[in-house]
């Protein structure tokens, strides 16, 4: 009996008794002793997805939903390196994932066998910890280390801070003699207590004095986990005329103090106006998508910025160029220390940000009322029919941008890949989220980032309230948007990778029910249907002039000053 396939009973039972209980699985033959025994051991759930790019993000999907640790699992060789962009997104986005990647016998790499590859450490610019085991584990010590690395593995998965960890292990072969596995194997579960740190009394005195003393205070949200966003004690501390709140979609925050909507409410500041530059800057969440403030608070440079984050990675995240204190605790635990010795200061800061608002929400009705069948136009449309408490993945580059440009009258939970900002994976991630809840699902996606990933579809679990939003309008619209690259007569071929290719075939191919709209009034017949009780997953496209939508976009901006 091959004593490694024990290993891999060991390393299911453990899995299961930590709270592991979903793995996405790619077709393989070297993780196949993985697959049937992780099958057999009863306590786990098994989803097989073949594409091992797509699966990364299938994966990232549930456990951003489920807040839980998700397995994965692939064979050997360049298919685990497709595991890259989910696992690198994870990381930035502090998403527990647990990537098991079977290798060949450490002493067959780098001597010409197929599907051998150097994995150790494969992912170790972007992983909160490599771990590489051999297959045998022939005596009491050498059980009692794997058994060790495994718990370890597991729970650094979540502590300190979540994110992705990666287990290489060696099979040898035969690899499907499993018959002498117990699959419910006795092991030693080994685990951590949660804690919860927090700020000395003494720390919070003078941090409250600061804060006390400064009269243009301003706070602003990156990403936040829906469930996590610390909207409660946000809103105590917004309630002071010397502080203003900005947040963002991806946020998940609202409230009658904060500001949203930030690249329409800051266009035209300029960074020396004392009117809008904060003294103390105090931010927190993950991810900010806004390029206009990172630029304008560069400038500003305030006399204190404080970055919340346990996150040891981020102890020295200056972003915005002007860091001078790093608070290493949850957002929500500072925030209630701090909300308990904060004190108003008379201040007309805050009503500045407040009317400068008000104005720019006017000018964004005027302009919308006139604006014509456009990529901005249709962003305003959609968010009226999106049922209510629906959870919208938003695509990168263009979807999540127009996104941050509307307030909504209906409650959403909003998700984006901000980790890196890649497109590779927005609708896989989308699917995942979806097959983990029973709540409608849509991700709004541009047309590159939907081609790019349409084996998102090439699974048999796509639920009936998953829906496709794609925006088509021919090509990188971003690069459109972005000031220079339209100024280079490469942007359409190179660029901007321009085409006129339509998804009705792909949705046809994985039995997907497909829509297609090509004006406003075609849009607005079609969305209750599209929304209504399918049997099936749905893609709308939206197709949509390329041109039209950037100088829209251009001038909607100019508009706001006006």
């Amino acid at each position: 009996m091959n004593h490694g396939k024990k290993n891999i009973g060991r390393l299911a039972e453990i899995m299961a008794r930590k709270g592991v209980v979903h793995v996405v699985a790619s077709p393989g033959s070297r993780n196949a002793p993985f697959i049937i025994v992780f099958s057999n051991n009863g306590k786990l759930k098994l989803t097989s997805i073949a594409d091992e790019r797509s699966a990364g993000f299938v994966a990232l999907g549930m456990a951003m939903q489920l807040k839980q640790t998700v397995a994965l699992v692939c064979t050997s060789g360049s298919a685990a390196v497709n595991y890259a962009p989910a696992i690198s997104e994870a990381y930035y986005q502090k998403i527990p994932l647990l990537v098991i990647t079977a290798d060949r016998p450490s002493a067959w790499i780098d001597q010409g066998d197929g599907q051998t590859i150097r994995q150790d450490r494969l992912f170790s610019n972007f992983i909160r910890k490599s771990y590489s085991l051999p297959e045998s584990s022939i005596d009491p010590e050498s059980e009692w280390y794997f058994g060790r690395i495994v718990n370890e593995a597991i729970d650094r998965c979540n502590f300190p801070v979540s994110g992705p960890v990666h287990l290489n292990l060696h099979v040898s072969e035969p690899l499907y003699e499993l018959d002498g596995v117990d699959t419910n194997p006795e092991v030693r579960i080994i685990g951590i207590s949660e804690a919860k740190p927090q700020i000395s009394d003494e720390t919070l005195a003078e941090l409250a004095k600061t804060w006390n003393f400064s009269a243009k205070k301003m706070i602003l949200t990156g990403q936040f986990h829906p469930s996590d966003a610390p909207g409660q004690v946000l809103s105590q501390l917004a309630n002071d005329p010397s502080v203003v709140v900005l947040t963002e979609t991806t946020s998940n925050l609202s409230g009658n103090h904060y500001l949203g909507c930030i690249d329409r409410v800051i266009e035209g500041i300029v960074d020396d106006d004392p009117d809008f530059t904060p003294e103390l800057l105090l931010t927190i969440g993950g991810a900010v998508v806004s390029k206009k403030i990172k630029s304008l608070l560069r400038k500003m440079r305030p006399r204190h910025h404080w970055h919340v984050s346990p996150d040891p990675d981020e102890f020295h995240f200056d972003t915005y160029q002007s860091l001078t204190l790093t608070i290493p605790v949850e957002p929500g635990q500072f925030l209630q220390q701090l909300s308990k010795k904060a004190q108003k200061v008379h201040s007309s800061y805050r009503n500045n940000w407040v009317t400068r608002n008000q104005h720019r929400r006017q000018k964004h009705g005027e302009y919308l009322e006139m604006a014509g069948y456009t990529d901005l136009k249709v962003f305003e449309q959609l968010f009226d029919w999106i049922p209510n408490g629906s959870h919208i993945h938003l695509g990168n580059s263009t979807p999540v941008r127009y996104a941050q440009l509307f307030e909504y009258r209906h409650n959403f939970h909003f998700w984006s890949n901000r980790g890196t900002s890649g497109i590779d994976g927005c609708v896989s991630t989308a699917v995942g989220a979806a097959m983990a809840i029973n709540e409608m699902v849509t991700v709004i996606t541009g047309d590159i980032g939907f081609f790019y990933d349409s084996n998102a579809l090439w699974n048999q679990y796509l639920p009936s309230n998953f829906r496709i939003i794609l925006i088509n309008n021919g090509g990188g619209n971003i690069f459109r948007i972005l000031p220079g690259p339209d100024r280079y007569k490469e942007l359409e071929t190179y660029i901007e990778t321009a085409h006129s290719y339509s998804a009705q075939g792909i949705t046809e191919n994985f039995g997907v029910a497909y829509f297609r709209v090509e004006n406003l009034e075609e849009l607005h017949s079609l969305l209750p249907l599209f929304y209504s009780d399918l049997t099936k997953p749905a893609l709308l496209e939206i197709v949509t002039p390329a041109i039209e939508s950037a100088e829209t976009l251009r001038e909607y901006f100019k508009n706001l000053m006006i």
